[in-house]
């Protein structure tokens, strides 16, 4: 993305070939960043925005409040950019959702569509109040740098949940990719940026506007051994406002923020052409001895070059190897689901087939979301008491046209990265006998999928995802996500922690102590007040690296917080994805427990789709899987036994028989 404030420094960078190495952990993390050439110009758009605050901001000498708060208050429409304001969607009526998201709400068509801004539920802390990258503390000394913090904070040590197993984690990983995916500033030709050069930070000559790197400090025990002082970092594009108005830098969503299976199907309409078949209603997908998501030959390719990475509905599919998995049980789902439908309605078009196998996906995702696994991560009394529970039987009335469903830009950028705490730091692959036949080292199989090309791969990394353990929700991680994250073949690689602190200030989101007082908790007046929700341990190590505690950020302050009672989540995170998994809820037209919509399901189909569990969805799109345990995220135990999966009593069964002869829109 070019700079509206330096528009030739993108293209001297990669004159000057100041761009990520193929192989390096920047090129690697940079790789879950794949934008397209649509939104590239949206951020071009949003930046010219920006630059049109600050040059406002600086020719009337306005405050940073006056800034931040003030120009707000007046729309881009009548100037000289007014053509960066995005052209209303046309909205046919249908029953079926649109690819990029827009015209779920009638009012508000752009509400949840792809490559608009976040929502903000608290204003943006900038240290201009417009752009700049939130870094003062309160005293307006520099922050303490993102990776001081992990190395002092975060502890490797192996403290796993015993009921609960691996799948918690990658359900969480699958559905966020869903909802939110938050594109980087790229250079000229969308080349990735690198903001380092041997360790250090590059000149100000070779520095792409948008670089903000963090700095390593010198007793840093690890990077200092590899003498890396500098660990790269690159904004997020930013957005146009939601209502194109002149004010501070927001944050784009490229995919769309509902659940609607686009990590399957794309949040384009060219995303999901590249997927389908144009047959049958059907996916692509490749045959290699079994079916596997369609190659991507652009991405990457295993050292012998007959192995390629796959192509999904979103483009951080090969991230990992289980995250692969998933992705390919879910295509196979909807060819399963295209196929049976043909049989029961042969005279339907390949156009219809895809739909309808499309819409029935996406209510059973929704239905495992929350039916089984936010009753676990946000707890039953939660849910019930904010009517998040589907219903046994029948429709749940809910649907509100006055509740934006918008992902919260404190949401993906903190809130919902607490599923990094739960990651472990291998991957465990189980044979049939229960036993574990392979270890995959995380940083050695990022961006490496090909396990799932060996005979046996799919379904013994199901088996390991149902088996191992999910790490617990707390300030705990292995060494492979602080020190190795995206290392490859190298010595080091990132620090996610660090790279979620750094995220946060990129995106402005204010410090903890703001969030816990709109979550309501009291605002902490010293550290000692931290004590209703954060151990003493955790509290002498914040006092020492923050100088005040309204600086602590967001994402640290809510990974250090103890559980609540029948959650994994501690308070402040809990009131965050639990308001935003409430507005999925009822801020979506098409969910799948709305009645009395031109989209809703009869009440026939409905009660099969409430017959689907992530247990089945494994069970019936693995290769050979002969067991697996009725409640998915839960281990094995008596009180959930494993069951043969050609039982459908155990673990139910879902007909089809209810969309015979259903009504078609053409």
């Amino acid at each position: 993305m070019e700079s509206a404030v330096l528009p030739s420094r993108p293209h001297q960078l990669l004159k000057n070939q100041v761009v990520a190495k193929e192989g390096t952990p920047v090129f690697l993390h940079a790789q879950l960043f794949q934008t397209t050439d649509k939104i590239v110009k949206k951020a071009k758009d949003a930046s010219k925005n920006v630059a049109a605050t600050l040059n406002l901001v600086n020719e009337f000498n306005l405050s940073k409040e006056q800034g931040g708060f003030g120009l707000p208050r007046f729309g881009l429409q009548n100037t000289i950019i007014a053509n960066t304001c995005p052209k209303e969607p046309l909205c046919p009526r249908t029953k079926y959702r649109t690819m990029d998201g827009s015209c779920n709400n009638r009012q508000n068509k752009d509400w949840g569509r792809a490559g608009t801004a976040f929502q903000r539920i608290l204003p943006p802390d900038y240290t201009d109040g417009v752009n700049s990258a939130r870094g003062l503390s309160k005293s307006g000394s520099p922050l303490p740098s993102p990776r001081s913090i992990s190395f002092k904070v975060i502890i490797d040590r192996d403290r796993h949940y015993d009921n609960f197993t691996i799948l918690i984690m990658q359900w969480g990983q699958f559905l966020d990719h869903d909802v939110t995916h938050t594109p980087i500033t790229k250079g000229k030709d969308k080349s990735d940026i690198t903001c380092c050069s041997k360790g250090q930070k590059r000149e100000a000559r070779e520095l792409h506007p948008d670089c903000m790197p963090i700095f390593i400090p010198d007793d840093d025990e690890f990077f200092g051994q590899f003498t890396q002082r500098c660990m790269e970092f690159v904004r997020s594009m930013p957005a146009v406002r939601p209502k194109c108005n002149f004010g501070p830098r927001e944050q784009m969503n490229q995919i769309t923020s509902f659940i609607d299976a686009s990590n399957v199907y794309g949040s384009s309409v060219e995303e999901s052409k590249e997927l389908r078949s144009f047959t049958g209603g059907l996916l692509k997908a490749t045959t290699a001895g079994k079916t596997l998501l369609p190659p991507n030959p652009t991405e990457c390719k295993d050292t012998s070059g007959t192995h390629f990475c796959f192509k999904a509905g979103d483009s951080r599919v090969n991230e990992q190897p289980e995250l692969a998995a998933m992705h390919t049980i879910w295509m196979r789902q909807h060819n399963r689901l295209a196929k049976e439908l043909q049989q029961l309605n042969p005279g339907w078009s390949d156009e219809i087939l895809f739909q309808e196998a499309r819409r029935i996906l996406a209510a059973q995702m929704q239905h495992i979301t929350y039916n089984e696994y936010l009753p676990i991560v946000l707890g039953r009394k939660f849910m019930e008491t904010f009517g998040l529970v589907p219903r046994k039987h029948g429709y749940a009335p809910g649907y509100r046209e006055d509740v934006d469903p918008t992902i919260i830009n404190a949401f993906a950028a903190a809130a919902f990265r607490y599923g990094h705490t739960l990651i472990s730091g291998n991957m465990e692959a189980y044979n049939k006998f229960g036993l574990v036949e392979k270890n995959l080292r995380l940083s050695e199989n990022q961006f490496s999928p090909f396990f799932l090309y060996q005979p046996g791969g799919l379904d013994s990394l199901l088996r390991g995802l149902s088996i191992q353990p999910s790490q617990k929700f707390d300030r705990f991680f292995s060494q492979e996500l602080t020190n190795h994250l995206f290392a490859g073949k190298n010595r080091f690689g990132m620090d996610l922690v660090a790279l979620n602190i750094q995220r946060g200030r990129d995106h402005g989101l204010p410090g903890y102590n703001k969030w816990r007082k709109i979550c309501n908790l009291p605002l902490a007046k010293s550290f000692d007040d931290l004590r209703d929700v954060i151990d003493e341990e955790i509290i002498d190590q914040l006092r020492v690296l923050y100088k005040d505690v309204d600086d602590i950020d967001i994402f640290i302050g809510g990974i250090a917080e103890r559980p609540t009672a029948g959650s994994l989540l501690g308070h402040t995170f809990l009131c965050i994805v639990g308001d935003q998994f409430a507005r999925l809820r009822v801020g979506d037209r098409f969910y799948y427990e709305n009645g009395g919509l031109e989209s809703s399901f009869t009440e026939a189909q409905l009660e099969q789709i409430k017959r689907t569990s992530l247990a089945r969805i494994i069970c019936d799109n693995s290769d050979n899987l002969e067991m697996m345990q009725p409640l998915a995220f839960v281990q094995a135990e008596l009180v959930n036994k494993r069951a043969l999966c050609k039982s459908g009593n155990l673990i139910p069964k879902m007909s089809l028989q209810p969309w015979k002869n259903e009504p078609v829109w053409t």
